[in-house]
């Protein structure tokens, strides 16, 4: 059998599933009530009077959805009540506008032709398929062809990828763009693009500042250590990512109006239908006892059917295994620019920091992707590593 025939059948896990996610996402598109405003975003670009834009956007989901779609994003107090009054829905746009280059991407495509719906759908559906295929690309460094492929499908499967695709939101996006500045960063060291990337991150969803700060904050230090100089041009350009990063964070919050206990409370506490009304304190109580429902959820039996988080979390302290006294010196004294190893361990924050602000352990899975993924990585790597290593000790070992 020859190499490329070889190397053709080493690729039909990854086409089959990715046949599998096209068809699911065409066939079993999964509508939430986050289509609706997505929509009205959309539409905003042409319609400007609050009043029509209401009555344009529930007239246009009415007529391109089955009765059974529709009345699965109206159905609900929450949902009816925005239905029927027009300001209550208008209050709520800036919660998805804060979101600016999805809207963007997603007025490009409707301007190219694209029905709205249509935009959402391939907007979670295209970038779903890329991320597959960037993983591959990465794993395909440390493993065989039919090794990285079997992966990836693993992967797709823990992670709820063909999940992901189907929900018009910008989840897929959004861990499209922070993988590729991750492979940006360890595999090619293409420092400006992926500075360039981490800092685009924000402009799709905000809560990116968490892990792009962490990055670029990191790598900020390892410059240094590598030049002993803060004007070295690698510390100037992690340390101008970490700033412009954060300034368009604070810019994009200023501009929507963003508020962490509000929206926290809208989610987790109790929908809220007017939300320039909102006018709740901070109440800590209230606060811990939602923090305490994820922990208990987190702890609880069978709670990797809810997450996979706690799978990947024991994932990456198993590839750690053996080395952290060497990854904790590295960490202080950084031999190399950029370290793999050390890049997946910055998760472990990350997860600390959205159970503090976002511990809403049933919507984790769809922000944490790109790092399930990084981890996913790191352990191939690792696993690669010492399998070489045991070759060369004992070639007849394997």
């Amino acid at each position: 059998m020859t190499q490329p025939i070889k190397t053709a059948l080493s690729l039909l896990p990854l086409l089959g599933y990715l046949i599998f996610l096209i068809f699911s996402a065409y066939s079993k598109p999964l509508y939430t009530w986050d289509t609706v405003p997505y929509t009205a975003t959309i539409l905003s670009a042409d319609i400007k009077d609050p009043q029509l834009l209401h009555t344009r956007t529930y007239e246009y989901l009415q007529r391109s959805l089955s009765p059974q779609q529709y009345a699965s994003i109206t159905s609900g107090a929450y949902a009816a009540d925005l239905e029927n009054n027009a300001d209550h829905f208008i209050s709520q746009l800036d919660m998805y506008r804060i979101k600016p280059a999805y809207v963007i991407a997603l007025r490009t495509f409707t301007a190219l032709g694209a029905e709205p719906l249509t935009s959402l759908r391939l907007l979670s559906l295209i970038p779903g398929v890329l991320f597959c295929l960037l993983l591959f690309a990465w794993l395909s460094r440390s493993c065989s062809t039919l090794g990285a492929a079997l992966i990836v499908v693993a992967f797709a499967v823990v992670g709820r990828l063909a999940d992901l695709s189907r929900v018009p939101v910008p989840d897929n996006l959004s861990a499209l763009i922070v993988f590729a500045a991750l492979y940006a960063l360890v595999c090619k060291q293409w420092l400006r693009v992926a500075v360039f990337l981490l800092v685009a991150s924000v402009c799709v969803r905000t809560n990116n500042i968490l892990f792009a700060g962490l990055v670029l904050l990191w790598q900020s230090f390892s410059a240094y250590a590598q030049s002993a100089s803060l004007r070295s041009p690698a510390v100037m350009l992690f340390a101008g990512g970490l700033g412009l990063s954060s300034a368009l964070y604070f810019t994009i919050n200023g501009l929507f109006d963003y508020s962490w206990w509000r929206l926290f409370y809208h989610t987790f506490v109790q929908s809220q239908v007017d939300i320039p009304g909102f006018a709740q304190p901070f109440v800590f109580e209230t606060y811990w006892a939602v923090v305490q429902s994820a922990l208990v959820q987190i702890a609880a039996s069978g709670a990797t059917i809810a997450t996979s988080m706690p799978f990947f979390v024991l994932l990456l302290l198993l590839c750690s295994r053996g080395v952290s006294r060497q990854l904790l010196a590295e960490a202080l004294t950084p031999r190399t620019l950029v370290s793999l190893q050390h890049l997946a361990l910055l998760c472990l924050p990350l997860f600390a920091a959205f159970l503090v602000l976002f511990p809403l352990v049933l919507g984790w899975d769809r922000f944490f992707l790109p790092f399930y993924a990084l981890i996913t990585v790191a352990a191939a790597e690792r696993w690669s590593v010492k399998r070489e290593k045991a070759t060369q000790n004992d070639p007849k070992s394997l």
